[in-house]
């Protein structure tokens, strides 16, 4: 062989080896480069909770449950069924069982998930739910669990990665390693089993265990009921007892923090909603967590909200805001940039403090399907006519929200109006060429409207003013507070636009699957009627209080009459 030829030959091997090597720290460093509680996952207080009597029945029962299942299809289903990481789980644990011990069943998964369980989720950093655990009392898994010892220490892909102290004993934990973007960590102690979807939620980088992390962990392995019922404590959920269990209804919870996408900030009196799931989806029950029943309309009888808000919308439903948090939002508010008009700068604090004292109640916020997703109207209500501070408050509060071209506040003479506008330039946009807005702030009386469109706000200031019908007379008459209302015909209207409308014109594939997929399920959605939801009776002391969803007739105002 020539030189040359031995020069190609080291080189090639040496680019194998390196391949290899690079191969080898993809498939394990990335999972503990980086502290994961850096990004402060508090794994006691989950964003969204399940308990069930078995994982794998959950997609149907839920595709089986009233409404849901005109909407969805058994696709939901099989699309949990043939998960890749469920997929993955299963061909490891086939391969460890084949390869390494013919004792570890390859049934082990399918028993893990039709057992009991409790699951949590939260965020990464982009706010999708990525991060879980998942907790369960079986036997048959822990024992396969804590008999992986001598398999880890000569297998590939499943490790045993360090050794923490729970409940008095010391416990392995295991790492199953299902691909180079995924990692499971597993740990057993007893009859319980907790799985993490990632070694990041128990270690930092330097494979030391959290103590906060450990702490949720050692609770979740005891077999201490009152230990093991961290996360429901913290969802003021009552502990799960036998009777409990054995009437086989799931329990789905999700936080506020998660449903407000990052703006949990401006409605802090909504804490969870709740949903009660019975077997083979025989029955849907919902139920909301507030923070106070302040947050709450005042009575059945206060129907003054939903008389403010122009009727036939898609959907409205009550903000439980705290409007004490007016003063703290405007104190995080960035400073104006250099150079910045000085109207353009937040209120003052003094300011701020004096108009959140003017408001009460609930806001409403409301979409309408000639409108867009992203330029709902906000109602809210104050508890007496304003003077001319509270006035020059709320002009430099529209500026502050929308500082773009502004335009002066105008008086709406023949409704009584005071309104604030300003121009601002901004993709799918209702003006111009579908690139700017026109957001508005306006004040008729004891009502404070706000809207991106600002023909949604000219319509609530006619509503208000009685020249328009509200959403109160479209009411059924009824004991129990109305919480929302929603015209899934409308909605699906809405959501089929505006998705259509951000699909790129050349990607023919994809609007091709948007019409093949994603319209039937908007059709049957739209042959649902018209419902809302009433509150019943009033909440535990945990906050959560029950919701009644009630079919109402088809509106009757015309549709001529929607904003467009």
């Amino acid at each position: 062989m020539d030189r040359r030829k031995k020069w190609l030959a080291c080189g090639l091997a040496a680019f194998v080896l390196l391949s290899a090597g690079w191969v080898a720290f993809k498939m394990w460093r990335p999972h503990f480069n980086g502290n994961i509680n850096a990004l402060s996952v508090d794994l006691s207080a989950p964003f969204a909770y399940v308990f069930t009597p078995a994982l794998s029945r959950l997609p149907r029962d839920i595709v089986q449950a009233p409404v849901v299942r005109d909407v969805l299809t058994e696709n939901f289903a099989f699309y949990y069924e043939e998960q890749e990481d469920r997929l993955s789980l299963r061909g490891a644990i086939k391969r460890v069982a084949y390869e390494r011990d013919t004792t570890l069943s390859d049934q082990l998964l399918t028993e893990a998930l039709d057992t009991p369980a409790e699951m949590a989720w939260w965020p990464d950093a982009k706010g999708a739910a990525r991060y879980w655990m998942l907790a369960m009392t079986r036997g048959t898994v822990a024992t396969a669990v804590q008999g992986m010892a001598a398999i880890a220490a000569k297998d590939a892909q499943l490790k045993v990665i360090g050794t923490v102290r729970a409940n008095g004993a010391d416990v392995n934990v295991y790492a199953l390693m299902l691909s180079s973007r995924r990692t499971l960590v597993l740990l057993s102690q007893g009859d319980r089993v907790v799985v993490l979807s990632d070694p990041g939620l128990l270690f930092n980088s330097d494979r030391q265990a959290s103590a906060p992390a450990l702490e949720v962990v050692t609770g979740l392995l005891s077999s201490d009921r009152r230990l093991s019922s961290a996360w429901r404590r913290n969802l003021g959920l009552p502990a799960q007892d036998e009777a409990a269990r054995s009437r086989g209804n799931s329990e789905i919870v999700a936080d506020a923090r998660l449903l407000s996408l990052g703006y949990q900030h401006f409605f802090p009196g909504l804490r969870a909603v709740r949903f009660d799931l019975a077997p083979n989806g025989a029955a849907l029950h919902t139920s909301l967590r507030v923070a106070n029943a302040g947050t709450l309309p005042a009575s059945p009888g206060d129907g003054g909200l939903w008389s403010a808000l122009p009727a036939n919308p898609a959907a409205c439903t009550w903000l439980p805001v705290e409007w004490t948090q007016m003063e703290t939002l405007m104190a995080d508010a960035p400073p104006p940039g250099k150079g910045a008009d000085p109207d353009v700068t937040p209120p003052d604090a003094a300011a701020m403090k004096a108009l959140a004292a003017q408001f009460e109640g609930p806001a409403a916020i409301c979409w309408y399907a000639r409108s867009q997703l992203q330029t709902p109207l906000l109602v809210a209500r104050i508890k007496a006519d304003v003077d001319a501070a509270t006035d020059a408050a709320l002009a430099r509060l529209a500026r502050w929200i929308a500082p773009g071209k502004a335009k002066k506040s105008s008086p709406v003479a023949q409704i009584g109006a005071l309104q604030w506008q300003s121009e601002v330039n901004a993709p799918w946009g209702l003006y111009g060429n579908g690139d700017a807005y026109k957001p508005t702030l306006a004040r008729r009386g004891r009502w404070i409207s706000f809207s991106p469109d600002d023909k949604l706000v000219e319509l609530a200031l006619i509503t208000q003013a009685g020249g328009y019908p509200g959403v109160l007379d479209t009411l059924p008459p009824g004991a129990g507070t109305t919480l929302a209302v929603g015209t899934p015909s409308q909605v699906a209207d809405l959501l089929q636009r505006e998705a259509m409308a951000v699909l790129p014109a050349g990607q023919e594939a994809l609007r091709q699957a948007a019409q093949q997929h994603l319209v039937p399920r908007l059709d049957a959605l739209r042959k649902l009627p018209p419902a809302r939801a009433i509150a019943q009776g009033m909440s535990d002391s945990d906050g959560w209080i029950a919701v009644e969803w009630q079919a109402m007739p088809s509106a009757p105002l015309s549709l001529a009459h929607q904003p467009k």
